[in-house]
C-alpha cells in the first residue's frame, strides 16, 4: 500500500525536466556474437541488432570545445559513377565531456540478479570487483542503493547519500555479502530498484536504475508486465539501463526495457568490460547531456533511401527524420543511411546531402546545428574504386555488411539444414571474412578481431554440419582471393581512379603539406605497377593549389634517418613518425599486393596530427 501511495503522489507531481537517456544498444553487438559462436551457437537472425554492431565502434569523432555536441558527415566514396550506385552516408554526433567531479549529482539504484546461474563463470565476482572500482568513484553528493533478486527482491543497501567513508564501507560490505540464490524474478527486482530511486527523486539529479541479469524471468511474469513497470517509472522520471551477462539472458527483453525505460543496453562478456562499465564508462551510461534531439537528413540528388540505422526515424520522400530522447555525457552516436543513387546526366561535383539537428540542453534551452553539407564527385565510369574510401565509413560500412550477413547466415542456417542453404551460408561466411580481413589490412591491421573470430567459428560450425574434412574447412577459411568488379578495365584506368579518389579528398583540406611515399611492393612481379601508381599519384596531387608536396630527397632522407624502409611505412606509427620529422600535415602511403589472379592496390592518407587514417582508396585489378 505504501508503494502505491508513493507512485500516486509522484504521478501528481509535475517536473519541468524528465531525465531520460537513450544511448547505443550494445547488447546485441559483436561481443555477444563472439561469446555465442565460441560455444558453437550461430546467432538466430532476430538476435542480430544491426545498429548495435555499428554503434560498438568508437569512431573517435572530434570532442567539442565549447558546444554541447559536434556533428560530422562522411560518405563512402569521393567519386560516384553517373550510371548510379549504392552509397553509405555516416553522421557522427559526439557529446562534450567534462570531469566526473563536475557532472550533475546522481541518484542510482543497482539491481543485481543473484539467481543460481550467476555463480557460473564467476559472474558475481565480476560484479563485486566492478563495485570496488565504483565506490572509489562515487561522490559525496550522490545517492546509491543496491537491490538483489532471485525468486524475490530485497534491498540490501537502501538509498543513501554517500557523504561519509563509513557509508562507503557499508556499501562494499553489502556488495560482498551477495551470494547466488534461486530463480529469476525480473519484475520484482526492477520495481524495487525503481522505488529506491523514487525515494530521492529530484529533477536536478540523474535518476537511474542499472539493471543486471544473466537470465530470463522464471517466476511467471510476462515480458509485457515487466515492460509496463519500466514505462511507468520512466514516466515518473526514473530511467533504466540494462546490462546482460552470459549466454542465456533475454536479449529482446533487456533491449526493450532500456528503450522503453529511456536508457541504454549492454552485453558484458568478461571481468574487464564489467569494471569498465562501472568505472570509466559510467557517465556514458547514465548522465544525460542533451535531450529531445530532432534531426533531418535530406538528399539533394535523385536517390532511393534503402535503409537507415541509428535512431527512431521516419522517411518521407527524399528526407529522413530522426528522433532521440537523450544524448549522454561524452557519448558518441552514429547514424548510417544506405541509398541507391540514380543515374545522373552530368559529371562534376554536386551537393549530395544536408543534415540539421535541433536539441535542448538539460535546462530546456533550445539549440540548432547545421545545415551540414556533404558533396560528391560524379564520374563517367562504373565502379571507380573497390569498397569504401573514407576511413570512418570503411569501418562502419564493413561492420554494417558484417551484421547484415550475420543475419542472412542465421536465416539460412535456421530455415532448414538443406545442403543448398548450408553451402550458401558457408560461402557468405567466407566472403564476409575476406571483406573484414581486407578492411583490417587497409586500416593498419587494426579492428575486427572479434568479428573475424566469429566467422572462423561459423566456418567450423557449418563445416562440421556439412561433414567436411578439416583440411577442406581450413582451405575455405584461408582463401583470401578478392574478385575484381571490372576485369575489362585497363590497369592505367584503375590506377588513375584510385589516385583521383585520394586527390579529391586532399582538395577538401585546408592548406597543408603532404609527404607522398613510393608504394610498397608485396610480390615478385609488381615493381612496374608500383612505379606507375606512385607517379600517377604525384601527377594528380601536384595539381592541387592548396597542397604542397615534400621533396623526394627530403622524404628519402627522413625514412633513412628513422631506420625504415618503404614496406615499414605500411605501419601507421612508422608513417606518422616520418611525417612529423618532415613537419608534414599528411602522409600518403600505399601497397601493391600480388595474389594468384589479381593485383590489390590500395593507398592511405594519414593525418599526421590526429594519427587517423582518413582515406584508404582501393582497386582490385585482374592480372
Amino acid at each position: 500500500m505504501k508503494r502505491i501511495l508513493i507512485i500516486l503522489t509522484l504521478l501528481f507531481l509535475s517536473f519541468t525536466t524528465i531525465w531520460a537517456a537513450g544511448s547505443s544498444e550494445a547488447a546485441g553487438s559483436a561481443t555477444r556474437g563472439q561469446y555465442m559462436a565460441a560455444r558453437g551457437v550461430i546467432l538466430p537472425p532476430e538476435e542480430v541488432h544491426i545498429h548495435s554492431y555499428i554503434a560498438s565502434i568508437d569512431y573517435k569523432y572530434t570532442i567539442p570545445d565549447t558546444d554541447l555536441m559536434n556533428v560530422t558527415l562522411h560518405s563512402g566514396h569521393r567519386q560516384i559513377s553517373i550510371d548510379g550506385q549504392e552509397e553509405i552516408i555516416q553522421i557522427g554526433i559526439q557529446g562534450s565531456k567534462a570531469d566526473f567531479e563536475k557532472l550533475p549529482p546522481m541518484n542510482l539504484s543497482f539491481v543485481i540478479d543473484h539467481s543460481g546461474s550467476m555463480a557460473s563463470s564467476e559472474k558475481l565476482s565480476w560484479v563485486k570487483d566492478a563495485f570496488d572500482i565504483f565506490i572509489k568513484k562515487v561522490r559525496s553528493i550522490d545517492y546509491v542503493s543496491l537491490v538483489i533478486f532471485d525468486n524475490n527482491a530485497k534491498v540490501v543497501f537502501p538509498a543513501t547519500k554517500m557523504d561519509t567513508n563509513r557509508k562507503r564501507i557499508k556499501f562494499s560490505q553489502a556488495v560482498h555479502s551477495i551470494q547466488p540464490g534461486g530463480s529469476t524474478n525480473i519484475r520484482d527486482g526492477l520495481q524495487l530498484g525503481c522505488l529506491e530511486v523514487v525515494k530521492n527523486l529530484n529533477r536536478e539529479y540523474t535518476n537511474r536504475v542499472l539493471f543486471l541479469s544473466d537470465g530470463q524471468d522464471t517466476c511467471g511474469n510476462s515480458n509485457q508486465s515487466i515492460l509496463n513497470v519500466a514505462e511507468s517509472f520512466c514516466d515518473l522520471g526514473v530511467t533504466i539501463s540494462t546490462i546482460g551477462v552470459g549466454q542465456s539472458f533475454d536479449l529482446d527483453l533487456m533491449v526493450k526495457m532500456a528503450k522503453i525505460g529511456g536508457g541504454s543496453s549492454r552485453f558484458i562478456s568478461d571481468r574487464e568490460e564489467m569494471e569498465e562499465t562501472f568505472g570509466s564508462e559510467l557517465d556514458r551510461m547514465v548522465v544525460p547531456l542533451a535531450q529531445n534531439l530532432e534531426m533531418t537528413l535530406e538528399f539533394l540528388v535523385d536517390a532511393d533511401i534503402l535503409d537507415t540505422w541509428g535512431y527512431d526515424n521516419k522517411t518521407s520522400a527524399d528526407t529522413v527524420h530522426y528522433f532521440q530522447k537523450t544524448l549522454h555525457h561524452g557519448d558518441y552516436e552514429t547514424i548510417l543511411a544506405q541509398i541507391r543513387i540514380h543515374p545522373q546526366d552530368k559529371t562534376g561535383t554536386m551537393d549530395l546531402a544536408r543534415f540539421t539537428i535541433q536539441y535542448e540542453d538539460i535546462y530546456g534551452r533550445k539549440f540548432k546545428s547545421g545545415p551540414h553539407i556533404i558533396q560528391t564527385h560524379f564520374v563517367d565510369m562504373p565502379f571507380p574504386v573497390t569498397g569504401f574510401t573514407d576511413g570512418m565509413v570503411l569501418e562502419s560500412g564493413t561492420m554494417l555488411h558484417f551484421a547484415q550477413n550475420l543475419e542472412t547466415i542465421g536465416e539460412l542456417y535456421y530455415a532448414n539444414k538443406s545442403q543448398k542453404n548450408m553451402e550458401r551460408a558457408m560461402q557468405l561466411t567466407s566472403n564476409t571474412k575476406k571483406e573484414l580481413i581486407n578492411t583490417r589490412m587497409r586500416l593498419d591491421n587494426r579492428g575486427f578481431d572479434e568479428e573475424i573470430k566469429i566467422l572462423d567459428n561459423y566456418l567450423d560450425i557449418l563445416g562440421k554440419e556439412m561433414q567436411l574434412a578439416s583440411g577442406r574447412i581450413n582451405s575455405i577459411a584461408n582463401d583470401m582471393e578478392l574478385q575484381t568488379l571490372t576485369p575489362s578495365r585497363s590497369l592505367e584506368d584503375h590506377i588513375d581512379n584510385l589516385c583521383a579518389e585520394i586527390a579529391l579528398d586532399l582538395q577538401l583540406k585546408a592548406r597543408g603539406v603532404v609527404a607522398l611515399c613510393r608504394f610498397a611492393a608485396q610480390g615478385t612481379d609488381v615493381q612496374s605497377v608500383t612505379n606507375l601508381v606512385t607517379d600517377t599519384s604525384k601527377s594528380r596531387i601536384v595539381r592541387i593549389n592548396t597542397i604542397s608536396i615534400v621533396r623526394e630527397n627530403l622524404l628519402a632522407s627522413a625514412i633513412l634517418q628513422q631506420g625504415l624502409t618503404l614496406s615499414d611505412l605500411t605501419d601507421k606509427i612508422n608513417a606518422v613518425a616520418v611525417g612529423r620529422s618532415l613537419a608534414a600535415d599528411y602522409i600518403m602511403t600505399g601497397t601493391v599486393m600480388e595474389t594468384a589472379n589479381t593485383y590489390i592496390i590500395f593507398s592511405r592518407l594519414i593525418n599526421v596530427n590526429s594519427e587517423e587514417v582518413e582515406s584508404t582508396a582501393q582497386v582490385v585489378v585482374a592480372r
